[in-house]
């Protein structure tokens, strides 16, 4: 029996990366998936709900007969209210002004689909605390990242400088980047998707 052939629905570097670390053999298929649209059609809804239904549809947007495809997404929920990525920097100093010092949520949805049918679900609430920072301290660090925190919801990087905003962190830490990695290796392993 041949391995299937793996793709991930998603542009994103990270999650990328999270992949070629665990060894994998796959492609990068970025989805043509409207996600604020989606996110507009269920404005109200559970955000659990809204970042599943993100991951199933990147999933199942890439086209790709006999192929796994991943689809993963990711909300941040900070006091009740929902997160997208920071516009700017300025958004992102005030974001981090507003959560330091407490805790967030961020919700992880993974969705493998196959031949059209999703075969895979994964959820994860990972939850980080900040410590306390000034406004100084978020605008030295904001200048020490760079751009590259607009990448995330939460305007940090933990796997790089964003490390030093955490107080503590409970939750699988791919989850935290933005792939559930260890249960989605499971079921691919029981796929045949292995790079041994």
């Amino acid at each position: 029996m041949s391995r299937p052939d793996l793709v991930l629905a998603s542009g994103s570097a990270i999650r990328a990366a999270i992949l070629k670390g665990a060894g994998l053999d796959f492609r990068v298929q970025k989805p043509a998936v409207d996600e604020d649209e989606i996110k507009r059609e269920m404005a109200g809804e559970d955000l659990e709900e809204i970042a599943m239904a993100l991951a199933v549809r990147k999933a199942l947007a890439v086209p790709a007969p006999g192929a796994l495809v991943i689809g993963s997404d990711q909300i941040m929920e900070f006091e009740g209210r929902a997160f997208d990525k920071p516009k700017s920097m300025e958004e992102a100093c005030d974001r981090l002004l507003d959560m330091q010092g407490k805790a967030h949520t961020l919700i992880n949805a993974v969705a493998v689909a196959k031949d059209g049918a999703i075969v895979y679900r994964r959820l994860d609430r990972p939850k980080l605390v900040m410590r306390a920072m000034t406004k100084r301290d978020i605008e030295a660090y904001l200048e020490a990242a760079g751009e590259g925190v607009l990448a995330s919801v939460g305007a940090y990087q933990i796997e790089s400088l964003g490390a030093h905003l955490f107080e503590q962190i409970e939750g699988d830490h791919f989850a935290v980047l933005g792939l559930s990695l260890y249960p989605l290796l499971g079921f691919l392993a029981g796929q045949g998707v292995r790079p041994f």
